[in-house]
């Protein structure tokens, strides 16, 4: 997947330019911690996982392809075996049909280790709008799958980009999609209850383009009382007062404002089927970051932790022609008095500078001592491998860990680099037992270049 550029007067979000691509490895081998466990063939096996995979009771890995099997993605399952090697098994291989196309996001594991997804394209003959599907287990390793819903493109909006989060307590998905609704900017949905009939989906806000966000991408998380939070990849606007950083005083009496960097939401019941949206932040796509990508942490408190793709130190990020920055790993903290406004931290700001990554891409994970674990899409080695024409490096897979005292600075370290026959482009992390960090790459691997999973022991990483 190839990333482009984004302008102060251009926002935009492009999907993945697939790439195919002979391995010749340049760099050093990846560290023997980093395990390739599988390799995706472009076949019936699938190639350029898109999203990250999720982990089920019997230890198995989920997840799901944007190509490969019929060309238009996959289910896949990933089981280890008692001697350390993994086998794969394609669960089910998309048609471009009323059944949907292009998986772009993760998985979510329900009751009975249902599975459930969404897919970009597909799924309406008259609206190639995207699907919301359902995987059930059956007798004999075989698996059902079964549409809950096709998008129209109209207000209950198009192509969902992000996954799925699932309230156990009434069996009802939530998610996002990028385009449709009243202005075509994006919706947060519901459909369910998942059991006892066809679902039904709700949108319950649909997003404006205006200070309230515009097209969101990652995964929502569910807080208390049913809560949501998340994220918008565009949108929003914040006017600062001139002289009040970062306006700077050469503005003189101009205020500066700042539109189209994303924004941090909290989606509401108010009861009566009505939701209510509240911004917590807004990003200015300066040394604060821009464009978010991942799904938010709730930590400790109730403090939001979470990356934006860009942004962050304008004056470091090297080569391809981003004056935004290299993207950044922030917090946001609630008012401890329960009223007033949210703050904002930069927790790191990526140089892209080698060893450091460039890019922080899709989900973080926490663990039990607060330490948070990432990937970045690039940076890292100081190579043109993965994208000869746009950053250096393969990306990374870092950590951050929490200061010993409020208040103190976090410290980053890089747990691992990709070279491109290990992987290029990962797609975040999860935390499985006994310290153990799982993941996909968009592509790499030594079968064609059509990505791969991996696992990863890192000391001190178990599972929150």
């Amino acid at each position: 997947m190839l990333k482009t550029g984004k302008t102060t007067g251009t926002v935009r979000h492009l999907g993945l330019l697939l790439l195919a691509f002979a391995i010749v490895l340049p760099c050093s081998a990846a560290p023997p911690t980093l395990q390739t466990i599988y390799n995706f063939t472009g076949n019936a096996d699938g190639a350029y996982p898109e999203a990250g995979v999720v982990l089920g009771s019997g230890g198995s890995l989920f997840g799901t392809t944007s190509g490969g099997g019929s060309g238009w993605g996959l289910v896949f399952e990933l089981t280890p075996g008692k001697s350390g090697g993994w086998t794969e098994k394609t669960l089910y291989t998309f048609t471009g049909g009323a059944d949907g196309a292009i998986p772009t996001s993760d998985l979510v594991i329900g009751a009975n280790n249902v599975l459930y997804g969404t897919t970009s394209y597909g799924g309406s003959s008259t609206c190639d709008c995207g699907t919301v599907f359902q995987l059930t287990p059956a007798h004999g390793g075989t698996w059902t799958f079964a549409t809950l819903y096709a998008f129209t493109g109209g207000t209950d909006g198009a192509n969902p980009a992000a996954g799925l989060v699932l309230d156990s307590a009434t069996e009802v998905l939530y998610g996002t999609t990028y385009n449709g609704g009243t202005t075509n900017m994006g919706t947060l949905f519901q459909v369910g209850p998942v059991t006892g009939g066809t679902p039904a989906e709700k949108v319950l806000y649909s997003f404006q383009g205006g200070v309230d966000g515009a097209n969101p991408i990652a995964d929502l998380v569910i807080g208390a009382n049913t809560t949501l939070f998340g994220t918008t990849y565009q949108g929003g606007s914040v006017t600062i007062p001139a002289g009040v950083p970062p306006c700077p005083t050469s503005s003189e009496n101009t205020p500066c404002t700042y539109s189209n960097w994303g924004t941090v939401f909290e989606l509401t019941p108010k009861g009566g089927g009505v939701w209510a949206e509240t911004i917590l932040y807004t990003f200015m796509g300066v040394s604060d970051g821009g464009s978010p990508e991942s799904a938010l942490i709730v930590g400790t408190g109730n403090v939001l932790y979470g990356s934006t793709y860009w942004a962050g130190s304008p004056s470091v990020c090297p080569v391809g022609g981003y004056p935004q920055g290299c993207g950044t790993i922030f917090q946001v903290t609630p008012p401890t008095s329960g009223t007033g406004p949210w703050t904002q931290s930069v927790l790191h700001t990526f140089t892209g500078v080698s060893p450091d990554g460039a890019h922080p891409y899709r989900n973080l994970a926490i663990n039990a001592g607060g330490m948070l674990f990432g990937t970045t899409y690039g940076g890292g080695l100081n190579t043109d491998f993965c994208f000869p024409e746009t950053f250096p490096g393969c990306g990374t897979i870092f950590s951050m860990k929490p200061p010993s005292a409020p208040g103190g600075t976090w410290t980053k370290s890089n747990i691992t680099t990709f070279n491109g026959t290990n992987g290029g482009a990962p797609n975040g992390i999860i935390l499985g037992t006994s310290g153990i960090l799982y993941g996909t790459t968009v592509m790499g691997g030594t079968a064609g270049g059509n990505g791969t999973a991996f696992s990863m022991a890192v000391a001190g990483s178990s599972e929150k």
